[in-house]
């Protein structure tokens, strides 16, 4: 997006007669995506740990001696703990920004105060989901494809470390099933996402008509 086209946003949002566009565009926030785009940035995310299933299919018969078990179906290494984590913290972003628009739509026009009561809500979802949840999400997948590297990147890592990431989590719950309820939760979220796209264009539309 060029510098112009970003001024003419803020011009436009500024002379709308909306409180929450005024007010969103007024406030500092680090991550300052629409809400369905910041859900279509968590079902890539989701997306990506799907990918762990996989990726996991693929190490090399040597990192055996470092897996909790060579099936995805029942191992259970420590490092899908930070994925699992992750995960569960887009879901909770998404429930919250999806709360958020709905509530918004619904009182439309907001006052001030209830302008600055949702944004609120959106940008904490938004740190849950792009920060915490993102991270999360980003070492873990990481740490999985260290595997794809053999035995011997793995050893190496140890070394580094002092830990095997794949030491088994002691929790039950498997690599096979993390991935399926993450590429599960990504087509959920992109759709809540386009959903809720209409939903905000729709309510624009009824405001411009009042």
């Amino acid at each position: 997006m060029s510098a112009d086209t970003h001024d003419d946003d803020i011009t436009d949002a500024l002379l709308s007669g909306s409180a929450y566009e005024r007010v969103r565009y007024e406030r500092y926030a680090y991550f300052r995506q629409t809400v369905p785009r910041t859900l279509a940035l968590q079902s890539a995310l989701l997306g990506l740990l799907a990918l762990i299933l996989p990726m996991y299919g693929l190490y090399p018969a040597g990192t055996a001696q470092y897996l909790p078990a060579v099936d995805p179906a029942v191992a259970s290494p420590k490092v899908l703990l930070m994925g699992l984590f992750g995960g569960a913290f887009q879901l909770l972003s998404a429930v919250l920004l999806v709360g958020a628009v709905l509530y918004r739509v619904s009182r439309t026009p907001l006052t001030e105060e209830q302008a600055h009561a949702v944004l609120n809500v959106e940008d904490f979802a938004r740190y849950v989901a792009l920060g915490t949840g993102g991270v999360g999400i980003l070492v873990s997948v990481l740490l999985f494809a260290l595997g794809l590297g053999g035995a011997g990147a793995i050893e190496a890592y140890v070394a580094t470390m002092g830990r095997n990431p794949f030491a088994p989590s002691g929790f039950g719950i498997s690599v096979s099933t993390v991935s399926l309820l993450a590429f599960g939760a990504s087509v959920l979220v992109f759709y809540a996402g386009r959903f809720l796209a209409v939903k905000i264009a729709l309510s624009r539309l009824r405001q411009s008509d009042q």
